[in-house]
């Protein structure tokens, strides 16, 4: 019987990619979102935190971009971070801090 050895792929040495010289798109995203104190009651429009992005962090928004965006803003609501009062497409809010006070009370 044949031994089998574990080799690193090639993958795994390539995997460093390069540094970013901006923060997260979550990040960004509640950035934006307390920038905008006016909409934040109503929510902040996609638009709205695009041209946000290009002019702070100076990123061309192509569709790859557009596309990140639109990833972090889904993952952001999964993970309880933003809320999506108008759908999954519409404004984005950022989701109310839970107290803790009321739930030790109950």
């Amino acid at each position: 019987m044949a031994v089998s050895k574990k080799t690193t792929s090639a993958k795994t040495k390539a995997s460093g990619g390069k540094a970013t010289a901006h923060p997260t798109w979550i990040d960004m995203i509640k950035e934006c979102i307390t920038a905008h104190p006016d909409d934040a009651r109503t929510g902040v429009s996609r638009p709205t935190i695009k041209k946000f992005v290009e002019s702070k962090y100076k990123i061309d928004v192509n569709a790859s971009a557009a596309s990140q965006l639109n990833r972090a803003i889904t993952s952001g609501n999964e993970k309880g971070v933003f809320v999506l009062p108008k759908g999954p497409s519409g404004k984005v809010k950022l989701a109310p801090k839970i107290r803790h006070d009321a739930a030790k009370e109950v």
